[in-house]
């Protein structure tokens, strides 16, 4: 086994893996072999697609959340941890890494634990405005916390911002007809697309469905529906709305083109997207998820709707109608639209990845 210079810890969710994928092409394009970047993640599917799609080793490690309740549960996980980090602790005494950058998430703790005990210096990236209970622990013998908001606490703090996918990073946001050709969204209409995540939002595809009758008084509108994959079978889906032009899809493999094809979203207001929404410069209907740890999406949420690039939703008050009405509001105002686009380019951060992949690089040495 060849020694790395990087393992990058952390997976189980898009929302971890794309901000660590674009950092490790950053790592690249600054000449590390690519061969020489590991990925430990989880053992689910979507952690062997993306990162064997972007040619990096990933090497699964079994665990589980942090766990606050439920005895059983909490020694559960302390075994998983404590073997999780066995591994990785295995791994780089034969890997030799030179750094460690952990995302949050599955395979974040064990890494960085055996970071710290391997004296290989650890860097952290926090994603959303509100750091998890993972990277709050990691973050205590961490040589630098990466963050995405500037309000986010956490010891020895940099503000990098939430690196996205190349294919975004790299969008320039003008004629959008490829696109929506792409989609088949005729040229001459108005793009609302809507997401939920990868599993899909409950809420959200519900007041979608029954706003849909009310989209009939606008003139020229497609809705993108990307309903998720737990919802599709579930939910009553329309094939086809009289004079709105609806497509509903299960899961949608390439959200570069969908989001540039768009002219107002609604979403989730996870890190990741709130990311990729402003860096594309996309207004925005955010519905953030209630409950989150630390009540992150609303933090998110609240950092574009104070920069002026977006519109927030309660997810207790996203009705259809209340959708609706928000939706039409927007589209009867293109000045207001074009503002909104305006203010998110400017919060967006098309430099994250490599901002952060020179943190590492600098602590590396």
């Amino acid at each position: 086994m060849k020694n790395c210079f990087a393992v990058i810890a952390g997976g189980g969710t898009a929302g971890h893996l794309h901000p660590g994928l674009a950092v490790a092409n950053s790592l690249v394009e600054e000449g590390v072999a690519r061969e020489s970047i590991i990925f430990l993640g989880s053992e689910r599917e979507i952690d062997q697609r993306l990162v064997s799609a972007e040619n990096f080793e990933l090497i699964p490690l079994r665990g589980a959340g942090i766990q606050k309740r439920h005895p059983i549960a909490i020694l559960k996980t302390f075994f998983l941890l404590a073997n999780a980090t066995y591994s990785a602790i295995r791994i780089f005494s034969s890997r030799k890494p030179k750094i460690i950058l952990a995302l949050g998430g599955y395979a974040s703790v064990p890494g960085a634990l055996a970071g710290l005990i391997t004296r290989v210096p650890v860097v952290l990236h926090e994603q959303n405005a509100v750091a998890g209970r993972a990277n709050k622990l990691i973050s205590k013998w961490a040589k630098k916390s990466a963050i995405s908001y500037a309000g986010t606490d956490l010891k020895k703090k940099i503000l990098t911002g939430n690196p996205v996918r190349r294919e975004i990073s790299e969008t320039q946001r003008g004629d959008k007809s490829a696109d929506q050709n792409k989609l088949g969204i005729p040229n001459e209409n108005l793009l609302v697309v809507v997401t939920g995540g990868s599993l899909g939002a409950r809420r959200i595809n519900e007041a979608t469905i029954d706003a849909l009758r009310n989209f009939v008084e606008i003139e020229k509108l497609s809705v993108y529906h990307i309903v998720g994959r737990r919802d599709w079978e579930i939910l009553d889906i329309p094939d086809q709305i009289e004079s709105v032009d609806y497509k509903s899809i299960e899961y949608e493999t390439d959200m570069p083109t969908v989001l540039n094809a768009a002219d107002l979203i609604v979403s989730r207001a996870g890190g990741s997207i709130t990311a990729e929404i402003s860096v594309i410069g996309i207004p925005a209907i955010l519905v953030p998820l209630p409950h989150a740890p630390g009540d992150h999406q609303r933090k998110n949420a609240e950092s574009l709707v104070d920069a002026g690039a977006a519109v927030m939703i309660n997810d207790n008050e996203c009705t259809g109608m209340h959708l609706a009405n928000v939706v039409k509001g927007l589209i009867d105002n293109p000045v207001e639209l074009e503002k909104m686009a305006s203010e998110s380019r400017k919060v967006g951060n098309r430099d994250a990845s490599k901002l952060l992949a020179t943190v590492l690089l600098e602590e590396a040495r």
